[in-house]
Order: C-alpha cells, then structure tokens, then sequence
C-alpha cells in the first residue's frame, strides 16, 4: 500500500481494512471536511455577490466614489448608506474571525506531531 496524505487517496478496499476506531475517525474528519467545503463554496458565492453589490452602488451612483473621482452621486439618504457600509463591513469582519482557524491549525498539527 502507497502512503496517502489525504483521505480521499483511500479507496474503498482501503477503507474496508479498516479497523472500526479507524472507520470511524475517517468518516467523522470526512463530515468535517465536507462542512469545510459547503463553507468554501458559500465564501465564494458571497465574495461574488458582494462584488456585484458594489459595482450595483457605482452603476447607480450610490458610492462616494464618484465624488472622490471627480463627479457627483445621486440624491442618497447618507445615514442609510452608512447603515449599509457598517452593517456589511460588521459582517465581513464578524464572518472573517469566525473562519479564522489557525488555532484549529495548530491543535492538529498536535495530532501528528505531540
């Protein structure tokens, strides 16, 4: 048998020789990691809408940008464009200390390493 690094390189016979605390960390890392990819795919459908939003705020004339470039935005309650800029900006930040995982990082490399 090749030494695997990953869990997808074992194939089904491999899994099958198996002891049973062995299946059953495999299957439990493999949930983890499909959980990890849900959230990958999430991350990226989210950067791709936020991108769209702000093009949406340029197009329409709604972003200060215009102002900083030399031309004018349309009439925009100011207290609401601050709503939305704080509460995305909140939520960036919020959603980027929540996948910060390089304590998670380190505790595995304890697996392996002691």
């Amino acid at each position: 048998m090749t030494q695997k690094t990953f869990l997808y390189e074992y194939s089904k016979e491999d899994f099958e020789n198996l002891e049973y605390i062995e299946k059953e960390a495999f299957k439990k890392a493999d949930e983890i990691n499909d959980k990890f990819l849900d959230v990958k795919i999430l991350m990226d459908e989210i950067t791709e809408d936020l991108n769209e939003y702000l093009k949406y705020l340029e197009v329409k004339k709604i972003s200060k940008i215009h102002e900083f470039r030399g031309g004018t935005c349309i009439e925009f309650d100011d207290e609401l464009r601050h709503a939305i800029v704080n509460t995305l900006k909140k939520s960036l930040t919020d959603t980027q200390k929540s996948v910060n995982f390089n304590t998670k990082k380190i505790a595995l490399n304890r697996v392996i390493n002691g």
